[in-house]
């Protein structure tokens, strides 16, 4: 089968549905800057297309088989790792028994029930080679493998090490170990072996519930110390307190789970909506986290971890359409500690005594006599005026009058007239009218009239024809650009370790060449990106920059403009952590 073929049985519907999303995403025209140079890739091989993923058989409701027994459905399968020589066994309630292949894995894997407290057995330590230890382990959480999954293949790992050991039976400390599942945005960008999980220990200031809860979802308590257990705790009842609410995700046949379930992470859908369990599914692609846009210099942001998108431009403006999203089913697990000891919260204080001494201070002022002396000469006032002999003379005749000016005021108010009048609003709505003319293309439009023939007869005759109007015309389609782009997954599931390739299929749909087109790409810290896996057209710039999360960031630029009906795609690895 062809990669034409291909794209067209397995992503053709969801390209058109991709398609509408072209003109709802689309940014202001930017001016594109061109690509950095970088080494091009070689060319793709033209055999080789992605396998369409294999339908398994479902089993039955509510249980799932394994090497031949059959688990109910509050049964999940755990698996155990201790140091080299140490001997595990489970005192009480009894578990299920399990067919493993891996003959080292034999006695370390059984099936625990959720909500059940089980006692285990430590014998043969390292570092106390005839001490025992006895390990109490509460399941609060479990799985929702999809149909078709074998449970051997994903079991919930708890592990003992050799610290655990030490600080217990040595020291004797008492060990605290939550085991969670991993958020996949949250998750550690580290590999490890598919027998080992993450852990982390913290201080004893910290809460190991609480700092699980905020990593992930709590699948199991562990706690290891020194005490022998007494017989009623070997009945099966723990220490934890289930909430009174059953586990919200939805089942694996896609009805609503009914067992119990303990803390868990993640903002809750729409109601109505069912809760799907995305931290057991690693997810790329799509657009997640901050829309993608285009900022002032024309390049491309909100590339978040597990964003896929192609980037091209046309009408002379730059355009950004996200892929779909695939998943992969990879549930990883890990753990916090905690080792507490007899006198670890013990603080101890030497007495302190502040002694404050102060003295007197004593202000002595001494101030001599002042003697104050004002010496003034003295002063003599004389004043002297010549005698006169009239101050005011009048003479016979004259009138002297004294008047007040009298002032008239006159205090007029303006008289003002005021008129208070509101702003008058007229507000006239009228509905968008709408004009819709639906034609059907014609290639062709041709319209013919009949001959007619007009006979007039008289004394002489006379025969008149016309010839029939033709009329006909082409109609050309407008200029539309369209990109259709198709994700896909060589896998449904995977384990850590192993390695699965992802194919990116691009198609042009519109009449019009797309131009300057991009391929972004940006993994979960939980995926790792091969180095030379990459594949594209001959031509193609590719680069490779590690992201936010200590990921990469894969691109494709294109080398030339893809033609109306062309299609390709490009193609990379990546390993599971």
């Amino acid at each position: 089968m062809t990669d034409r073929e291909h794209l067209r049985r397995a992503g053709l519907g969801a390209a058109l549905v991709a398609l509408g999303l072209i003109s709802a995403r689309t940014a202001p025209a930017q001016e594109v800057p061109a690509p950095a140079p970088a080494p091009t890739l070689a060319p793709a091989p033209a055999a080789g297309p992605v396998r369409p993923l294999t339908a398994l058989p479902a089993p039955a409701p509510g249980t799932a088989v394994v090497g031949g027994p059959v688990l109910a459905e509050d049964v999940q399968v755990v698996r155990f790792s201790v140091p080299e020589g140490t001997r595990l066994e489970v005192l009480g309630p009894p578990a299920e028994p399990l067919t493993v292949a891996d003959a080292q894995s034999a006695g370390l894997t059984f099936g625990l029930r959720v909500g059940v407290a089980y006692r285990l057995k430590l014998s043969n330590l390292p570092n106390a080679p005839g001490g025992e230890l006895f390990p109490e382990v509460e399941l609060v959480g479990h799985l929702h493998r999809p149909p078709g999954i074998d449970p051997m293949k994903f079991p919930i790992r708890i592990p003992f090490s050799f610290e655990d050991l030490d600080d217990a039976a040595v020291k004797g400390r008492l060990v605290t170990q939550y085991v969670y599942l991993e958020d996949p945005d949250q998750a550690l960008p580290i590999s490890f072996p598919k027998d080992q999980i993450p852990v982390v220990t913290l201080s004893p200031a910290e809460s190991p519930l609480k700092v699980a809860a905020a990593l992930g979802r709590t699948v199991a308590i562990v706690k290891v110390g020194g005490r022998a257990p007494t017989p009623d705790e070997l009945t099966g009842a723990g220490d934890y307190t289930f909430p009174n609410m059953p586990c919200p995700f939805i089942g694996p046949e896609g009805g609503k789970c009914s067992l119990p379930c303990g803390p868990v992470c993640g903002t809750p859908p729409p109601p109505g909506r069912p809760w799907l369990p995305k931290d057991e599914f690693l997810c790329d692609g799509g657009d997640g986290g901050a829309p993608m846009s285009f900022g002032g210099d024309g390049g491309l942001q909100g590339i978040d971890p597990r964003d896929a998108a192609i980037r091209f431009q046309a009408d002379n403006r730059p355009r950004v359409l996200p892929t779909n999203r695939v998943c992969i089913y990879a549930p990883r697990f890990a753990a916090v500690r905690a080792s507490i000891g007899a006198n670890q919260n013990l603080i101890i204080e030497n007495l302190y005594v502040a002694n404050l001494t102060e003295r007197m201070d004593a202000i002595n002022a001494k101030q001599g006599p002042k003697k104050f002396t004002q010496n003034e000469r003295a002063a003599m006032g004389r004043h002297r005026a010549r005698p006169t002999v009239a101050k005011g003379r009048q003479y016979a005749g004259d009138h002297v009058e004294i008047r007040v000016l009298q002032g008239f005021d006159a205090s007029v108010n303006i008289a003002g007239n005021v008129l208070v009048q509101g702003p008058e609003f007229a507000n006239s709505r009228e509905m968008a009218n709408l004009f819709r003319l639906r034609e059907k293309l014609n290639a062709v439009k041709t319209a013919e009239t009949a001959v007619v023939t007009g006979i007039a007869e008289g004394l002489g005759q006379n025969v008149m024809a016309w010839k029939p109007q033709e009329m006909v015309g082409v109609e050309v389609p407008p200029d539309k650009p369209g990109l259709a782009v198709v994700k896909q997954v060589d896998t449904g599931e995977a384990e850590p370790g192993d390695t699965v390739e992802f194919t990116i299929f691009y198609r042009n749909m519109g009449n019009v060449p797309i131009l300057n087109v991009s391929v972004i790409d940006s993994l979960l810290p939980r995926l790792e990106y091969v180095p030379r896996s990459a594949l594209g057209p001959a031509g193609t710039v590719f680069s490779a920059n590690e992201n936010r999360v200590g990921s990469t960031e894969l691109r494709w630029d294109l080398p030339k403009p893809v033609a109306p009906g062309e299609e390709g795609y490009v193609r990379f690895k990546a390993k599971v952590r």
